[in-house]
């Protein structure tokens, strides 16, 4: 190869060298600079997103600011309107105990007055009882002291007839002998004089029969008289004693009301506490 030839060709590469050297620097300050400008928009789309937060962030503080002051001013007019609310219901609530209890003490009142009431009467009652079964037990002694006198009388007949009887006994007894002795003395014999002598036992008999038999009558006429004064002083005693009447028992007394049932008053229903 020629030195023209190769000169040519240096020349040549050196050109082309500088070319490539210059190309190369202007694609590094170009992508130099298009870093430089992606850097600078992303900078200022961070600075833009930055600022739409903070403006979004105060429009939220705002808003919440805005909700939390009208939840505390719903919160203080529902205070108050169930303050007012209350404070009323627990002054009708007043009212209606101060009722309760005057109803409660009318109700005391009437019972205790009822409860003496009923204790009196059963106080007289049993004072009345006392004295009818006293009554009645006076009754009762006498009936049974007229039965003992008659009694005693009956008796005093049945005694007296039996007495009696035995001098008719004796009477009789002594007018037969004699009669026998008046009989034998006259010295008659034979059959008349037996004759004689069955009669007059005969009418001894019959006469001591008669005495009996009356004696007997007077005795069960004492006997059916002293039953009789039984049987009237036993019936007497019976009126005596239904007269008494019924022993009054302990009463039944109404019970004293209990305790007065007030109503309690209410407090605030509202438990919701504003945020501060």
């Amino acid at each position: 190869m020629c030195p023209v030839t190769i000169g040519t060709a240096l020349g040549a590469s050196s050109a082309g060298a500088a070319t490539l050297g210059f190309a190369a620097i202007s694609l590094a300050a170009t992508s130099t600079l298009a870093i430089y400008g992606a850097h600078q928009q992303a900078g200022i789309a961070q600075a833009n997103l930055q600022a739409q937060a903070r403006q979004a962030q105060v429009q939220a503080d705002q808003t919440r600011a805005q909700m939390l002051m009208n939840q505390d001013q719903e919160y203080r007019r529902l205070v108050l309107q169930q303050r007012q609310n209350t404070q009323a219901y627990n002054l009708q609530l007043e009212q209606a105990n101060k009722q309760i209890l005057n109803n409660h003490e009318q109700q005391r009142a009437q019972v205790i007055a009822s409860r003496s009431s009923i204790m009196r009467k059963n106080e007289i009652d049993r004072q009345s009882y006392q004295d009818r079964l006293q009554q009645a037990q006076k009754q009762v002694g006498f009936n049974n002291e007229a039965a003992n006198k008659v009694y005693q009388a009956e008796q005093q007949k049945i005694v007296e007839a039996k007495k009696q009887a035995a001098f008719e006994h004796q009477s009789l007894l002594a007018k037969s002998i004699g009669s026998r002795g008046n009989i034998l003395a006259t010295g008659r014999t034979g059959q008349s004089v037996g004759l004689l002598l069955k009669d007059v036992e005969r009418q001894k008999g019959f006469a001591m029969a008669q005495a009996d038999a009356m004696s007997r009558s007077k005795r069960e006429a004492s006997i059916i008289a002293m039953e009789g004064g039984w049987l009237k002083a036993q019936s007497a005693n019976q009126q005596a004693f239904s007269d008494i009447g019924f022993n009054p028992t302990d009463p039944y007394l109404p019970k004293l009301p209990g305790s007065p049932q007030f109503i309690t008053p209410i407090g605030l229903a509202i438990d919701y506490q504003p945020n501060t």
